[in-house]
């Protein structure tokens, strides 16, 4: 089957005392042959960090790494000078390139921060990293925004990579269409809340709640609607 649910209670698990993890791709010591990314993703992680707590200098290269805030801080400093906090509500986009050292650390002593993390397979591996941060990208909005995109322009993220990512703060009285055109594929992440999904095709809409992802390689349109306010992500990929 090309057009598959991805249940958030099939996705890999980690905890340790400081972080609780999902994978919905192999990922760490969750390796599943089968779940190994889907077109340009790689990587679809939700953690939650303990308050003064975070993930140590490590190294990137090459992948494109979207980091959606849904609750609490994160400070990120890198090896190429950037220095950030994210708050509830942004996004930050690591273009990693030829390398880039970083860590991510929750500056809260006594509060959680909840995210997901997204990296998608980059095409500019020659260029040198780069670091772009958008605040409040996830709010209330009229229908999907986009929020990154191969294409420049003002107040988007710029991907190197074949990609554009809409987020979506919904209501519970409104619905949403995304349609792709021919020789893309979708995926749409829920982040939050609870959706139904009419899918071109299916008898029956799909209920989606956080963690949720839903594939599509054949199907051209799917329609979105929130049973109670919801959050999630759409990604138009080549």
């Amino acid at each position: 089957m090309s057009d598959v649910f991805h249940d958030r209670q099939a996705r890999g698990w980690s905890r340790t005392g400081w972080l609780q993890a999902h994978y919905t791709f192999s990922f760490g010591s969750f390796n599943d042959p089968t779940r190994m990314g889907f077109r340009a993703l790689r990587v679809i992680n939700e953690d939650i960090i303990a308050g003064g707590s975070g993930f140590a200098e490590h190294a990137h290269d090459h992948f494109e790494i979207l980091t959606f805030m849904l609750s609490g801080e994160l400070e990120h400093r890198d090896s190429a000078g950037h220095l950030g906090r994210l708050r509830a509500g942004d996004v930050q986009l690591i273009s990693s390139g030829t390398g880039v050292r970083h860590s991510e650390r929750n500056p809260a002593a006594d509060a959680p921060t909840h995210l997901f993390q997204i990296w998608l397979h980059g095409n500019a591996d020659e260029l040198p990293p780069r670091y772009q941060l958008l605040q409040e990208a996830l709010r209330p909005a009229e229908g999907p925004r986009l929020i990154a995109s191969a294409q420049e322009q003002a107040g988007v993220l710029h991907l190197r990579a074949p990609v554009s990512v809409w987020t979506v703060d919904g209501a519970s009285d409104q619905r949403y269409s995304h349609e792709l055109s021919s020789g893309r594929y979708g995926w749409l992440q829920v982040l939050e809340g609870v959706v139904m999904a009419e899918v071109d095709g299916e008898p029956q809409p799909l209920e989606l709640r956080g963690g949720d992802g839903l594939q599509l390689s054949t199907v051209r349109r799917v329609t979105v609607a929130p049973r109670t306010d919801a959050r999630w992500i759409w990604f138009d990929l080549a």
